[in-house]
């Protein structure tokens, strides 16, 4: 269901004068992005007076062994002081909800409790189907898409075709295990090996979209889960020179330029249909210029098209660029004050509230965070369906 603008919608952005915690958890493809405007957020004196305390739990622990993230109760809901901790270590610590559908099954269970342990959660898939069990979003919930990403496919491997292109329908073959070695892709002889990004994570749903089929149903020839975002398995298993793997542009951006630590181990991008350009030195499947996103709609000359919000499935089922997907936050408008409330106020707007209240990640203040982070700024493009004027930012409904 779209979102229409409501007068029965709730309102948003006034302080209480009561400090609460607001927890987030799921995508790994956001996490570092959101971990920064957490921080942002929590130190803005001017709009969060109330010292609203913005805990911004990882998908993973970017240490080993896992130090644990303590969220500490705020005498304001009924969670307690809560560890997430993966693997958990003690009796009453919780797994870091690692991916968009578990940190969504996290807010789930969160609001059916009634504790608001989890007030935000981080995606980057869309919403899915209305249900009351993990899996499914609560018809109450709210999806604000803050950024553009997309998806390439990478590989660290030598044997890769010289002009280092690849279509769309070679991609799907490789995961439908018909090619299966780099010469039937113009390269030098070698087997070509398939890596695929845990289930429960927007980046897997996005690429299952872009295939047109799960590749973990072709069983033909061997595939290999891999967090997401990452060259670290592919690496600790050798397969530098047989892997393939698709691979979030915006994370592969952040870490080509020390933005986020780099844990790429050689990954890099073959060019999906000759699409790419050269830029700050190396080549990725997305058109930018200057180094940031260009919010171009696909023309004549340039029927694949960049990056353009034109382009994510949502606004067009067959897009003429694939894998562009929007990332969001998504929140309950159940749990009032207690959650929904602060919680819009760090990561939404809202349409009808008195004075209209939009918050610096969606009025704009933000573009040049999600620039470093390798995310493409939305534009103030008004329409009555999801968002209102001067508003960054894209609200749906499951």
């Amino acid at each position: 269901m779209l979102f229409a603008i409501s007068a029965l919608a709730s309102a948003c952005g006034t302080n209480d004068g009561v400090k609460q915690s607001i927890t987030m958890a799921g995508s790994d493809t956001t996490q570092d992005v959101m971990k920064a405007l957490a921080a942002q957020y929590n130190a803005d004196t001017g709009y969060n007076p109330d010292a609203d305390d913005n805990q911004n739990v990882l998908a993973i622990s970017l240490v080993t062994p896992d130090p644990g993230h303590t969220v500490p109760s705020d005498g304001v809901t009924p969670c307690p002081t809560r560890t997430y901790r993966t693997p958990t270590s003690v009796a009453g610590e919780v797994l870091r909800p690692n991916g968009s559908s578990a940190g969504r099954n996290a807010l789930l269970l969160s609001v059916q409790a009634g504790d608001g342990c989890i007030d935000i959660a981080r995606s980057s898939g869309p919403p899915r189907a209305v249900g009351t069990v993990p899996g499914t979003d609560l018809a109450s919930f709210e999806y604000y898409a803050f950024g553009l990403d997309t998806l390439g496919i990478t590989t660290a491997s030598s044997h890769i075709p010289a002009d280092h292109d690849i279509t769309l329908n070679e991609v799907r073959g490789i995961f439908n295990c018909t090619i299966t070695n780099w010469s039937q892709l113009g390269g030098t002889a070698g087997p070509i090996e398939r890596y695929s990004p845990q289930t429960g994570s927007g980046t897997f749903q996005s690429f299952v979209a872009m295939l047109g089929f799960d590749p973990n149903t072709i069983v033909s020839c061997p595939i290999n889960q891999t967090q997401e975002n990452t060259g670290l398995t592919v690496h600790n298993n050798g397969d530098e020179q047989t892997a393939v793997e698709p691979y979030s542009v915006g994370n592969w951006v952040s870490m080509a330029r020390g933005t986020t630590t780099d844990d790429r181990f050689g990954q890099a991008y073959l060019d999906l249909d000759d699409t790419s350009e050269p830029t700050l030195g190396f080549e990725i499947p997305v058109r930018l210029v200057g180094g940031k996103w260009e919010p171009r709609t696909p023309t004549a000359s340039d029927p694949n098209g960049p990056v353009a919000e034109g382009n994510v499935p949502l606004n067009d089922p067959t897009p003429a660029y694939p894998a562009v997907r929007y990332v969001w936050n998504v929140i309950d408008n159940t749990t009032g004050a207690n959650s929904y409330k602060a919680a819009k106020r760090f990561v939404g707007f809202d349409n009808v509230a008195s004075p209209v209240v939009k918050s610096p990640l969606c009025n704009g203040d933000k573009a040049s965070t999600l620039i470093d982070f390798g995310f493409g700024p939305l534009d103030a493009t008004a329409n009555p369906t999801h968002n209102i004027p001067g508003t960054h930012c894209r609200m749906w409904t499951p």
